[in-house]
This record gives C-alpha cells, sequence and structure tokens, in this order.
C-alpha cells in the first residue's frame, strides 16, 4: 500500500487538491476530496482506488485558522489558569486548617463543601 500526501484548499468554485505537492484534481464538496484523490491515484498508477493509504488535510482561509490558533491558545491558557487556582485554594485551605480551623469552618470561607474543603487542606499537603 502506497502513502500520499492529499491537501485541499477552497478555490472560487472548486475545492483544489494537491497529491504529493502537485495540483491534480478537483472536488465540488468537501466529502468528495478522498474519492476524488483516490479515483486519480488509480487511474494514474493502475490500482484500486482502496489501496492507497490517504493522510488527507483540508486547509481553511488563513484568517479562519487564525482564529482557531488564537481559540486554541486561549483553552490552554485558560487550563493553566484553572490548575493554579486550583492550587492557590487548596494552598489557603492547608493555612486556614493549620491556624486551627475545621474543614467545617473552611468550607464556607472557601464557598465550597465541608467534604472539598477536606480534599483541598489533604491536597495542599
Amino acid at each position: 500500500m502506497s502513502r500520499h500526501t492529499v491537501r485541499a484548499e477552497r478555490g472560487r468554485k472548486y475545492r483544489v487538491i494537491w497529491i504529493d505537492g502537485e495540483v491534480r484534481t478537483q472536488a465540488k464538496r468537501e466529502r468528495e476530496i478522498e474519492p476524488m484523490a483516490r479515483d486519480w491515484l488509480s487511474l494514474m498508477n493502475d490500482r484500486l482506488p482502496e489501496s492507497f493509504d490517504l493522510e488527507v488535510e483540508v486547509r481553511m482561509p488563513d484568517a479562519a485558522q487564525a482564529h482557531l490558533d488564537r481559540a486554541r491558545a486561549l483553552r490552554e491558557e485558560s487550563e493553566r489558569a484553572r490548575a493554579e487556582a486550583a492550587k492557590e485554594t487548596a494552598a489557603a485551605a492547608l493555612v486556614l486548617h493549620q491556624a486551627g480551623l475545621t474543614v467545617r469552618e473552611i468550607g464556607p470561607l472557601l464557598h465550597v463543601s465541608h467534604q472539598r474543603a477536606q480534599q483541598l487542606v489533604a491536597a495542599a499537603r
């Protein structure tokens, strides 16, 4: 089974399909990209369409990709901030516990249940 890289990008009317870096064919709809690439390879190599291993990449406009990249970065930043906030909350619970407060007293101060306060104290240790 031969491996080929297929890249598609929307043109004015059709999706232009590159196979192994060369413009080879086109498709009207996104769902037609892989079958069109397989058909082209099949015709050019006199083999069954299923005999090719394809890596298909559908490229989108740069402006849309920039927004998606920024969204991914923001999600990662949010996750880091959430993890840091959890550590700080646990540290606060531990400080309160070391100051002599019970978990039943710590819970309301941190706006959590006493069970969650216990978990936070344990996590901070």
